[in-house]
This record gives structure tokens, sequence and C-alpha cells, in this order.
């Protein structure tokens, strides 16, 4: 059985409370009767599932099955950022998320919190048994499915920090508020409900330790590369976690790692390279072949079932529309959307029949196959060129950064763009700020940028300008976990 085929028959294996009638939010238990009696399986015990190699691997692929929750990385956490950005209209499907008036009760601040955790819970599950099975497989093996644990976990913990906290930056340390750090998993109703399970909030400054750590140890463990395309692009790698450690200390400020460890990425010896254009990148046909997709949530028709969560029909013209593209991103400095391959090549329309003029753009960059099978792009070789350009800008202050400005002009050549000649430090930073905009837009990076660069959300639409770490440019934590937890405190102003 190949790998895509094992992520689709464990949708029907895998352990976890995702599958059951008990849900783990956080250390909450939401559930609907009979709690203590309720196990955290509902379709094979783990005495059964640890049994041997083939189960465990099974097993282990159902922790991406979790990763594609369709409230959190199966999209939604993706256009909850965007939603908050300036790049894409306010949604009314989405209600007030988008105009930053949520209120505590929101039922997507609910959803994406106990998306997240419910992810997480299953990699901390999964890792509490097979430490008490490892004789079943080798130690390499055993190594290998750790490893793919901690990365899962510390890219859900990237999203959700972001999603409900202030950015690291917003304390000198990241020493403020952050969200609960959950590092094991309950073997049963009855322990998940146990008063020592209501904890409090961790600070941002220990979620990014917790993040840090768990991918400098997964990252020796992972393959470079397989040889399989599913398994390259939707199963992590040395790459992949190494990718995602320069995002994460561009976020802490920290150029210098954020420079090293994109420099690992460039250079590794599994050939990632710019695709030949920005349309190659997100056609379904190459999602398994792109030399720049580096890691990818991987999506079919069955993973969204309706027409409510997957990312081609809220962006797609052909499906809800939902999402449209601003004129802010449009008339964008540097940016020539009638000529840029980023632009119309990327680009749908919805005409108006009468006057024949153009009422709405969007994006092509989810068409899939279908409008619910696009696979969800998480980390890609043209974000790392542009974390490493930012890094080496924001080290060099004397000048203008040659190699910074020379990887800017890369990612513009591929998408026949002219390029740019920066006269001052403070100029190359701006133009790779933008250029980011550009390039990884409808790609959930959205109110996260303004945030970590500490600029304010502009006036867009009908929507206000935004102080970067005003109270609602986050989640409101949802309110039955304040409700149920004495030890857990709201996000001010909620």
């Amino acid at each position: 059985m190949n790998l895509k085929n094992k992520l689709n028959f464990t949708k029907r294996f895998h352990l976890g409370f995702a599958m059951g009638t008990v849900a783990l939010a956080s250390t909450v238990m939401f559930s609907c009767s009979k709690v203590n009696d309720q196990q955290p399986f509902s379709k094979l015990d783990p005495k059964d599932a640890f049994s041997n190699p083939e189960r465990i691997g099974k097993a282990a692929v159902g922790m991406y099955d979790a990763l594609q929750n369709v409230e959190f990385l199966g999209g939604r956490v993706l256009i909850y950022a965007d939603q908050r950005g300036v790049d894409v209209n306010s949604a009314s499907y989405f209600t007030n998320l988008g105009t930053f008036d949520m209120l505590s009760n929101n039922v997507y601040a609910f959803n994406c919190w106990s998306g997240g955790y419910r992810t997480i819970n299953e990699v901390n599950f999964f890792s509490m048994n097979l430490k008490e099975n490892e004789k079943v497989v080798t130690p390499e093996e055993a190594a290998g499915y750790y490893a793919e644990g901690k990365f899962i976990r510390a890219l859900t913990y990237f999203y959700l920090v972001n999603t409900y906290a202030q950015t690291f930056r917003a304390s000198a340390d990241g020493s403020h508020i952050g969200i609960p750090l959950i590092l094991t998993a309950p073997k049963d109703g009855a322990e998940a409900t146990d008063p020592k399970n209501k904890v409090k909030r961790n600070t941002v400054k220990e979620i990014y330790d917790q993040m840090i750590k768990d991918l400098l140890e997964a990252a020796p463990a992972l393959p470079v590369s397989t040889g399989d395309g599913f398994a390259d692009h939707a199963r992590a790698t040395k790459g992949a976690a190494h990718a995602l450690l320069s995002r994460i200390y561009l976020y802490q400020g920290n150029w210098a790692k954020a420079r090293d460890f994109a420099d690992s990425v460039l250079l590794s010896s599994a050939g990632y390279e710019l695709d030949a254009t920005p349309a190659t990148v997100f056609s379904a046909g190459n999602y398994q072949s792109s030399t720049e997709r580096i890691f990818s949530v991987a999506m079919n028709s069955g993973d969204n079932p309706n027409t409510n969560n997957a990312l081609g029909q809220h962006y797609g013209s052909n499906g809800r529309a939902d999402i449209s593209i601003s004129a802010d991103y449009r008339k964008l400095p540097n940016f020539d959307y009638q000529t840029d391959l980023r632009g119309k090549p990327l680009f749908t329309y919805n005409i108006d029949k009468v006057t024949k003029d153009t009422v709405a753009f969007y994006t092509k960059k989810f068409f899939g196959t279908s409008t619910f099978d696009a696979w969800v792009p998480v980390i890609r070789l043209a974000e790392v060129m542009l974390i490493k350009a930012e890094a080496l800008a924001r080290l060099n202050t004397a000048a203008p950064d040659a190699e910074a400005i020379r990887l800017l002009n890369a990612i513009r050549t591929r998408a026949k763009a002219s390029t740019l000649a920066p006269a001052t430090q403070a100029d190359l930073i701006t133009n790779i700020l933008t250029e980011r905009r550009i390039e990884l837009a409808f790609e959930g990076h959205g109110v996260m940028d303004f945030q970590r660069t500490q600029r304010d959300i502009p006036a867009h639409g009908n929507v206000i300008t935004q102080k970067w770490n005003g109270n609602y440019t986050i989640f409101p934590l949802p309110v039955l976990e304040i409700e149920r937890n004495p030890n857990m405190v709201q996000n001010d102003g909620y």
C-alpha cells in the first residue's frame, strides 16, 4: 500500500479523540455525556494498533490525517490570517472575522482552537503509545516516527500561537501571555477531565522554545528525500523542518539563525528549485513533483466532502467564491498584475453580464482538479528565499545587501517582473516585505506579516487602521475554555 493510499486508509484506522464523541481542545473536554466512560480511541484499541510494524506505520500516518483537520490546517487557519490581512476582501461568510470585531463566542475561534489542539493531541497520543511499544519497530523507525510527530506539533503550535497570542516581538523576549503548551495526552476521558489538566497559558517564548526544540530534535531523524513524490511533499522531511525553523527564527527577529536555516534548505541535496512559473507550483498535476513545494498538507475530495471548508471552494470563482482579491493587492508597488505571472495568469474574473466589466478577481492557486482537493501550501522555496533575503537585509546595516537583492530579483524574474535596485537598506527591506505580499498572497501570511514586523494593518474596505498589537488583531480564546477552566484567562478586550 503506497503512502497516499495509507493516508486515505488511515481515516478508518487512526487513533485519537477526533474520531470519537470526545474532543480534546487544549485540556478541556467538550463532550456529549458519560465522558468518564470514554476511551481515546473509537476504532481500534492501542494495544492492537501498535502490535506490529505495519499497524504502527498506519497509526503514524494518522497524525497527518489529523493535520488535515478542516477547521485548521485543512486550510481554514490560513484563511483566518488572510481575512485579517489586506490582500483579500472581507468575506461575509466569515462574518466579523475580517473586520476586527469578533466576540469571544465566535464559532470560528472555537473551531480553530479545537482543531489545532485535536491535532496536537493526536501527536501526543501516538508518541505516548509508541513509547510503550518501541520494541515492535527498529530504533531507526521509532526515531523517524517521533520526528514526524514533533514536526507536526511544532507546525500546529506555530499557527495556534500566532492566531491566539500577540506576535513574539510584542515584548522584548516573548515573555507575554501565549497559549497552553500540551506535551502529553490523557489515556482516557476520566484522566482528561482531571482538575490537574486545567492548566494555565504558557508564555509565547515557552511555545517558541518548544517549537525550536521539537524541530532541532526532529531534523536529524528525518529524511532528506525518500524518492517517493507523495512522501517528499506531504510528509515531514529535513528540508521541511529547517524551512519551518527559518520562519520561526524570522518571527523572533533572530536574523542570523533565520539566514542559516534558510541556507540549509537552499543548499540541500534534495535539490529544491523554483518551479518554471508561479502557476506550475499550484498545478494539481505537480503537487508530488514540484521542486519548489517543501511541505504541503495533502488533500483529496474525500477530505473536504462539503462546500464549506475546502480552499478551492472559498477562494475559487467556480466554488463558493467567498474570498476575492482586493484592490489593495492589485495596486501593490512593483506589481503590474497585467503582466506579472502572479497576476492575470493566476486570476479568474467575474464579469458583469451587462456592462462586461470585471466585478471581482479570484486566485487560481487552489483550483486542484476540482474545488475540493487542492493541497494546502504550507512551506515552499520562494518563501525560504525571501526569508534569507530579509535576514540578510536586516543584518547588513551599512548598505543594501547584494545577495538579498539577488534573491529578491530571482523571485521577480521567475514572474516576468522587472528587477529592482534598492538604494538603501530601508528600501531593500520595504521591497522584500512588499514582495512577500505579492508572492505569498492567499497562503496564510496576511495579518501575521504585519504583526511580526510591527506595522499597523492599513485601512482597507470598510475596515479602519488596526494597531499591529491591537486587542482585536488576535482571536479570542473560546468562551467555553474560559468558563470551564478557572486557570485560563481571556485575551485583553474580549
